[in-house]
């Protein structure tokens, strides 16, 4: 495990494999790619779980000051790399906040099945909220966009619910 946790690490990206959960509601626009949004599971956190309608996802801080939630997202037919853009829109103001794909596609962790993973991702929430709103319980619309340079793209978008649990 610490090795494939290592090599992850070098790679640029941490993630992991699973099975395809076909329950969850990714909109395909082609006809072979699909994306699920999910989050980290399991003992390591490398697992992937999908993120369900009014979930919570909560607050992490690094010490840094700023504030961020971790996601995932599953993948079926877009290879070992793609783009993959995360956005939070705050349903209370309709403050959206992006976190835009890097210029060059990500690694995806990938089963024998073609089921490929980013987990975990870690999403900067700045700006999702003024100073004074309240964070605890803000009901938010998460989306993702991924694509890949041969033209499959795909999204997800589930509603999820802030908490501040975590937050010292």
């Amino acid at each position: 495990m610490i090795a494939r946790w290592l090599a992850l690490l070098g790679a640029g990206s941490l993630s992991c494999c699973a099975s395809p959960d076909p329950g969850h509601g990714g909109e395909d626009t082609t006809d072979e790619a699909s994306v699920v949004l999910g989050v980290p599971s399991g003992d390591d956190g490398l697992d992937f779980a999908p993120l369900d309608d009014g979930a919570e996802l909560r607050l992490q801080s690094f010490g840094q000051g700023g504030t961020h939630v971790f996601l995932g997202v599953r993948c079926v037919g877009f290879g070992t790399r793609a783009y993959v853009t995360i956005r939070l829109e705050n349903l209370t103001t309709g403050v959206e906040i992006t976190s835009p794909a890097p210029p060059r596609p990500q690694l995806l962790y990938c089963n024998d099945e073609g089921v490929c993973e980013l987990v975990p991702m870690t999403v900067m929430t700045g700006g999702l909220t003024d100073a004074t709103e309240e964070r605890d319980g803000l009901r938010i619309e998460v989306g993702a966009e991924v694509h890949n340079d041969d033209g499959a793209r795909a999204t997800d978008t589930v509603e999820a619910v802030l908490s501040t649990a975590d937050l010292n």
